[in-house]
């Protein structure tokens, strides 16, 4: 008996191990689409998408940094020229030459932001948008987060609705690495073109500024994530909520539901829905505890509108409930507890099992 439970419990970290490789992989083959255009595996609207998100993105932080230190070397008058000139990017350039944006974390970011507009685009609700209704809820904490959320996903499209950069999207830690690597590319600008030394005082304290600046807290996630928590604390969190959100395709809100329900952070959560089998969503909606109705029709939704990443083909609805029916929910948190620990700890494991998977297959 005991030999057959220690099975049992191997089984279920494989399970846990492959599906975490198997994500993994698939944002290896984004990170390929995206900065290797040849290899098409996202589509040239996705790719082209997210390589417009990066460009306005390095963008934004360098005309910030620009007229920084515009300011700083007026005293200099071609540099201060060329500073100022708003139409001549400098930064991007550069860092491209130096292939400094092959960033895998940088690249997962764009993708999801690409994925999520897809996602609301491809059907738009006939009603009342979610969110909007809870505008005017009656509980005034509730309606008060889900205005501050609706401003904050006004911040994500152009006036034709296509996705753009806010001012807060990344994480804190990718945001300052970013900004670094934009002000390293202005230095470099500075001293090679126009001879210009001692700067690195200059140049850190504007990066110093623009990320003393930068509220992650005020992220379109943080606020999805706050909203998601205040009403599980009501009791309102459940699966018909969950239903009316995918349907509305709002996939950020969704996310940090099944975020706050299962007990997983958002990026684990969005890298269990992308497993390119097609079988994270049945087991994140079975870990979460959700009705067999509800979650039928939370997967038919999510389906109606493509896989993440384009993963799979056709319809996964049927096979992703049978998964939901012959898996309880002890066993699914157990498969997604490997989503629990630290990042850099799953970092390694899917390394080591994707070695070990293309060595098995060699």
């Amino acid at each position: 008996m005991a030999e057959a439970g220690s099975s049992r419990r191997e089984t279920k970290s494989d399970a846990a191990r492959l599906l975490l490789a198997a994500a993994r992989e698939r944002f290896a083959v984004a990170a390929t689409d995206l900065l290797l255009p040849d290899q098409s595996r996202l589509s040239e609207w996705q790719r082209l998408t997210a390589a417009n998100l990066l460009s306005r993105l390095v963008r934004a932080i360098e005309d910030d940094l620009r007229a920084r230190l515009a300011a700083h070397f007026t005293a200099h008058e071609a540099l201060h020229a060329a500073l100022s000139s708003a139409n001549v990017p400098i930064a991007l350039p550069i860092l491209e030459r130096a292939q400094m944006l092959r960033d895998p974390e940088l690249t997962v970011v764009l993708v999801r932001r690409v994925e999520e507009h897809r996602f609301w685009k491809a059907g738009a609700p006939a009603g009342e948008d979610w969110l909007f209704a809870l505008v005017r809820d009656d509980d005034e904490a509730v309606a008060a987060e889900a205005m501050e959320l609706v401003i904050a996903r006004s911040r994500r499209f152009d006036r034709f609705l296509e996705p753009v950069m806010g001012q807060v999207e990344l994480p804190a830690d990718l945001q300052h690495r970013l900004v670094w690597m934009v002000a390293a590319a202005l230095r470099h600008y500075v001293v090679q073109q126009h001879r210009v030394g001692a700067v690195d005082a200059a140049v850190e304290e504007a990066a110093s500024a623009v990320i003393a600046a930068y509220d992650e807290g005020d992220s379109l996630e943080a606020r999805a994530m706050r909203l998601a928590r205040l009403l599980h604390r009501t009791s309102r969190l459940d699966g018909a909520t969950l239903a009316r959100i995918i349907a509305d395709g709002v996939l950020p809100s969704f996310i940090a539901g099944l975020s706050v329900l299962c007990a997983l952070g958002q990026d684990a959560v969005w890298e269990v829905l992308s497993d390119p089998r097609g079988r994270g969503p049945a087991l994140l909606l079975r870990a979460a505890d959700i009705e067999r109705d509800a979650a039928a029709a939370i997967l038919l939704a999510f389906n109606a509108r493509g896989p993440l990443l384009s993963g799979a083909e056709g319809d996964a609805t049927a096979e992703q409930l049978e998964l939901y029916d012959t898996i309880d929910r002890p066993s699914a948190q157990e498969v997604l507890r490997l989503w629990q620990a630290d990042p850099s700890y799953r970092a390694c494991v899917a390394r080591l099992s994707t070695r070990a998977r293309s060595a098995e297959a060699a």
